[in-house]
């Protein structure tokens, strides 16, 4: 088995190893879409990389949220900021560094990650990196279930 690179969340994603299946004569990666998404925005809270304007409107969609309304949970005046940082694709979402922890925080208490919040806040968002934005982010299906 190899790696596939899947592109249905709207952002790069890596499945490591999938299982694969043969779909009108070409084979491709059997995933629970769902499952999917909900290991996706998990693993999103912690990823290295600044977030992409990709994975922002991924975050917003995932929690059927209007921009106006992350706009508000975020502190924002209106919701053309998220319109612009949703706009840059898959580069950097350029985002104010302390808003994007800000929002990393929150989705975590929205998932019911509160007890890596110190974790979070002293390693993991320390320094994100915008040179590592790009990088997909990997998941092993076998692992997510």
């Amino acid at each position: 088995m190899a790696n596939v690179l899947f592109m249905e969340l709207g952002f790069p994603v890596v499945l490591v190893n999938p299982r694969m299946v043969e779909v009108r004569g070409e084979r491709v990666p059997d995933v629970n879409l769902r499952q999917l998404q909900d290991v996706a925005f998990r693993l999103l809270v912690g990823k290295p990389g600044r977030l992409t304007g990709s994975e922002v409107r991924f975050i917003r969609k995932y929690l059927r949220m209007r921009q106006a309304d992350l706009a508000r949970v975020l502190n924002m005046a209106n919701h053309s900021v998220v319109s612009q940082w949703e706009s840059r694709g898959d580069d950097a979402a350029g985002m104010d560094y302390n808003t994007e922890v800000l929002l990393r925080v929150w989705m975590a208490a929205r998932v019911g990650l509160a007890d890596r919040l110190l974790d979070l806040l002293e390693k993991d968002l320390k320094g994100l990196s915008s040179d590592a934005a790009r990088q997909p982010i990997e998941i092993a299906l076998d692992k997510a279930a």
